[in-house]
Parts: structure tokens; sequence; C-alpha cells
């Protein structure tokens, strides 16, 4: 085998087709009736097309606007948009105009002409649009496809849409950008290494005193997990010499701040001093010619638990690589920051359909919903996410635990769609076009946001509860690495709480090449690169803050019907005494879920109503004057 090529692996195991937006341009302002025009420049790879397809091109506007009209060109040649009207109807039926906002409505483009091609290509829209009377602040979308039946509703990749995009009518001083993304320039210096440790695939953070909200405590300590890694020396020339690639290192970031001074890398090295793998598989299914990428973890006490994905090499040759296991790895770090008592379990969260050709990978995104967490609303569990890969699409599944039954896998949950079941085989997609490795997180106001990537941007979806539902997808980087080489691309965005600060969340992604050897002539490429995300309207998560609201709010519960337990959310204007109460439908009170004082801001309170038989209930929410009543059903 060549085992230079294993740095493709898990490359290999997303879809490395995608279509997306290369430029959006349009006006920040417009006066009532103007015209304006947009132009929107996409680049597309998923290849060879053998087909002829014509393109499509969805964009979300006021209901009072119209279109006038549109061209393309590019490496199709040139030619018309045509109105096309079905398709308005057809991404309808998957991102409704009202879940955007109030009079809103879609329109949709086709090209005048059907297209094969064997190569990517690059093709530029130009619209002219009839601005409409009424005036404010418009957060428009746009939509790329080809007209393929069924495209729309399936991976971002293949049908990536573009929002918000705002827009001012007549003043752009009424537009206030939802968030802000920069560089984190100091965090990717952080891994530009020259000696030793010199790139590495993956990464993941777990703060090692559990405690997952960012702090100013310079006594923090950070275990840094990477998989495939070089080790050795970066010249001058920014090339790689005497260097070797290892399946997977750790490092030890001191405090929560990008300090070269505060980092250590770590690995292991034999009789020779030559660098090795850090944990090597050793449980009873492994087999020979395993190795692991890790995964996320969580720090309980002074143990730290890590899910290591076990791979393989396929049969199909050098560049294919097969999943064969999830293991839960257990250890404690020592004073010189070494692992010790490491332990090797093998797991129930790889599950492969055969039949029906998909399968699911559980460990990629760990969420600590525990006291020690500080995350807002702990209900105790640690929630446990990866994707169900098939051969379209990636989709968000998750798994519940408490903490004292993480290594007791009988008592893991799995969320079917409806409730918790004990069987991996019934989880349910929660949402899609997720990338291999991704993040969830709890944010200030009550919510969660998944963080990933789709293509080459980095993007998000805001969730109501741990399991969803997650609202549309919103793209906000566009990482620039893809624009410096066609070899290069981008991959497995993720969040990262505890570094953050309380008003920007920090996320980094990967950078990788289909060319093996372009790592020896760049050593830029093969590492994390970071951005900060900063919400302009509403708080980040990352701080457990009780912040006053500007109304009293009572959600319906979710999910609804359920089995055994459900999530309700509620928020107050005014800290008071409140209560949380369960009647049938005969007005009999049949459980009081809170009645104590609550500071003002949003709540989550988890429901267990396994004692309760089926049948429609009502809960009521009591706060000063505030009142409020919702109706959940059971279903057993």
């Amino acid at each position: 085998m060549n085992r230079n090529s294993k740095i493709f692996c898990l490359f290999l195991i997303v879809l490395i087709a995608h279509c997306r937006f290369v430029k959006i341009d349009q006006p920040k302002r417009a006066q009532p009736g103007e015209t304006i025009d947009v132009s929107v420049t996409v680049f597309d790879n998923i290849v060879p097309e053998p087909n002829p397809h014509r393109g499509v091109l969805c964009i979300l506007i006021p209901q009072d606007w119209s279109f006038i009209s549109s061209e393309y060109h590019g490496d199709l040649g040139t030619g018309a948009m045509e109105w096309a009207p079905n398709w308005a109807d057809s991404v309808e039926a998957y991102y409704p105009a009202s879940g955007f906002g109030i009079d809103m409505k879609w329109i949709s483009l086709t090209s005048d002409t059907g297209f094969t091609y064997q190569n990517p290509i690059t093709v530029t829209a130009k619209v002219k649009l009839q601005v409409g009377q009424t005036e404010g602040h418009f957060n428009l979308a746009y939509l790329v496809t080809k007209a393929t039946s069924g495209l729309i509703g399936s991976d971002p990749s293949w049908a990536p849409l573009s929002y918000p995009n705002p827009i001012g009518v007549p003043d752009s001083g009424q537009v206030v950008q939802p968030f802000t993304v920069e560089r984190a320039s100091a965090w990717d210096a952080l891994l530009d290494r020259t000696l030793g440790w010199t790139g590495a695939d993956g990464i993941y953070s777990i703060p090692l005193s559990g405690v997952e909200i960012s702090s100013d405590s310079s006594n923090d300590r950070t275990l840094l997990l990477f998989s495939d890694t070089f080790i050795g020396k970066v010249d001058s020339d920014n090339h790689r010499k005497d260097t070797q690639l290892i399946n997977n290192t750790y490092a030890i970031l001191n405090g929560n701040q990008p300090d070269p001074q505060q980092i250590e890398f770590f690995w292991r090295t034999d009789q020779n001093r030559q660098p090795q793998t850090v944990i090597v598989p050793e449980t009873p299914s492994s087999n020979p010619g395993d190795w692991y990428w890790l995964m996320d973890g969580i720090a309980i006490d002074d143990k730290i638990y890590v899910f290591g994905l076990r791979l393989n090499t396929g049969s199909g040759g050098d560049f294919n690589f097969k999943i064969v296991g999830v293991t839960l790895l257990s250890f404690t770090i020592d004073a010189a920051d070494s692992f010790r008592d490491c332990q090797q379990v093998d797991t129930p969260l790889f599950f492969k359909n055969e039949t029906e050709g998909w399968e699911i990978v559980l460990g990629q995104a760990v969420m600590s919903m525990t006291e020690t967490s500080g995350n807002p609303e702990s209900d105790g569990y640690i929630y446990v996410y990866g994707p169900r890969n098939t051969s379209s699409r990636k989709e968000l599944v998750a798994a519940r635990v408490l903490l004292e039954h993480i290594e007791n896998f009988s008592r893991w949950q799995y969320w079917n769609g409806q409730a918790w079941s004990a069987e991996i085989a019934s989880c349910a997609p929660i949402t899609n076009g997720i990338s291999q490795e991704f993040s969830i997180s709890p944010t200030a106001d009550g919510k969660f946001i998944l963080v990933f990537q789709s293509g080459s941007q980095v993007g998000f979806r805001m969730g109501e509860s741990p399991v969803g539902p997650f609202s549309l997808y919103q793209e906000i980087w566009n990482c620039p690495e893809v624009a410096e080489d066609p070899d290069i691309f981008v991959y497995n965005a993720k969040a990262h709480p505890h570094l953050s600060t309380s008003e920007k969340l920090l996320i980094s992604y990967n950078v990788n090449t289909f060319d093996f050897w372009d790592h020896f002539t760049n050593a830029d490429i093969y590492r994390p690169r970071f951005i900060t995300l900063q919400f302009n309207d509403t708080l980040t998560n990352i701080e457990k803050k009780s912040e006053p609201l500007e109304s009293f709010h009572l959600a319906q519960n979710f999910p609804n019907p359920f089995n055994s337990t459900t999530t309700i959310a509620f928020s107050l204007k005014q800290s008071g005494f409140t209560e949380l109460e369960i009647y049938n439908l005969i007005g009999q009170k049949v459980k009081t879920v809170l009645n104590h004082n609550l500071n003002a801001g949003g709540h989550r309170v988890l429901f267990d109503a396994s004692a309760l038989p089926s049948g429609i209930y009502l809960y009521r929410l009591n706060s000063g004057n505030f009142k409020a009543v919702r109706k959940f059903v059971v279903m057993k």
C-alpha cells in the first residue's frame, strides 16, 4: 500500500463534487421603482455531465419587485435566462418564502439551452430587477442547480443557497448585517510551524476542565486532537523536508489565547527516534493495518473520552478507504502531558445498512449539556452526533447518554424522529447537507448552532432543540484558499466555543489538495484555518447569560407528538416567580414541571411524560401577569 495516500482517507468519505457561488454582486441600497443589476457567478465541478441540463437560478425578492431580463456568459458560452415559474414552485416547496420573512416571493430562471460538459465550469448570470415601492430592509436569497428533478431538496453542495444578502430601500443605513465574519489570523499563525509538527488534518478541541463555555481564565487547558500529521521541517522556501506522515497527534494549549509560547505538540517515537502515531487500534475487533482518525470527545473529571473512527484500506486500491468501526478511547493526562492508562472499547456507534446503502458514524461531534459544562439549561445528557452517509448526501443523526453511563452502551439512546430509541438503526435524519465533521453548540437565547462545510463555504443552521428542527442553511464564509490552486479543497468546518469570546464564535476548517506532492512544495496547504462569527442583532452562544427580552413567549414543545420526553422552551421579559404545569383535557393538573423564581431571558425545560398515558394535554406557563397555554400529544 502507498502510505502517502492515507492523507486522503476522510476526504474520500465525503462528497467531493459540488456546485458553489463564487461571487454575488448586488447593491446595498436602491430607490423605490429603480432598476438594479445583480450578478451571480457559479462554479460547478459535478462532472462529467453527459446529459444536456439547463441551469436554474432562483432569487428570493419582495412581493412587489419584478423580473426584467437576464443573460449568462462563461465557459458554456452566452445566452439568455428565461422565466421559469415551475421552478419557483419547486423551490417554494423546499424553501417556503414565508420562512424568510413576510411578503417575499421566489422567481426562477433557466438557461435557454441545455449543456453537457466534461470539465468544471464557471458561469455568470446577470439579472435586471425592478425594485418595488415598499421601503425597508430586505434579505435576498439565491439558489442555483441543474434542471434535474429532486436536486433542489438535496445536499446543499448540489443546490447551494446563499442567504442573507441584504439591501435597503431606499437607505442602506436600514441594512443591518445579521452577522460579521472575520479571519482569525492569530489562530491561523498558531499552527503555522516550521519544525516538528508542521501540519495536520482534523482538529478537535476538548476543554480539560469540562467547561464548554468561554472563559478569561489563563489556567484553562485544552487538548487539541489531530489526525494525519506531518512531522519534519519546513525550509525558507516553504517546502517540507525530512518529513514523515503519521496517523494522529495531539497538542496541549495552556490558556485560551493563540499564544505560540503556550502550546506544545506530542507524538510517540520509536527506538530510532522516528515519529510514531500516538494511538494505534488494539481492540478485539481491530485488524492489522487499521488506524484511528480521532473524532470529538469530552473530559469528565480527570478522565478524557475520545471517539476514534477506525479505518482500513479498502479493496479498490491505494485511494480506497473504508470505515470499519468506532472505538471509545479513554485516558488520563499526566504531569508531563502524556497519555496514561489508555483504554480502547469497541462500540456499536458505527452501523451499516447494506441493503439500503447507508451508514451511520456517531462521535463526529459531541455536545455536553451537563452541569459542569456551563451550558445554559443543561439536562445532564451528553449529545453525540454524526452523519448518516448515503450515496448522495450526509444527514445529521443524534444519540445521547447520561454522564454516568457513557461507557454503558445499553443505556445509550438514539433519536428516531419522534422519541429516543434503544436502537442505532432507528436513527432518523434531523437535517441534511452537513460535512463529515461539524459541531453543535448551545446559544444564549436557547437555540443551538450547527456549523459545517458545504462545498467551499462555511455555513450554519440554527436549531430549536438538540435534535432540531434546524433552520435554513446560511453561508457565512467563502474559503479563499480554493482560488489559489485548482487542486486545493476545503472541508469539515466546526466551532470551538470554549476557545471563543462572549461575542465571537471561533470556527476552524481544513485545507487540503488533490495533488499529494503539493504538500511538500507548499507547507501552507495542510493545516487548519480559523474565522470568527459574530451575530450583530442577537447574542451569540458562547457565554452563559440571561438577558432581558422584549416580550414573554411560550414556544411549541418539540418534538410533538412524542413518546417519553419533550423540550418546552419559553422566554421571560422580566424576572419573577414562574410556574409551568401540565393539565389533561378535563382540566385536571397532572404535573407541576417547575414553580420557582427565574431570571429574565430564554429557558428550556426537558419534560418526562413516561408516566402519562397516550393522549392530548395542555401545558400552561404563568409568570407575573403573563399566562400562556399550548397543547401537546403523547403517543405510546
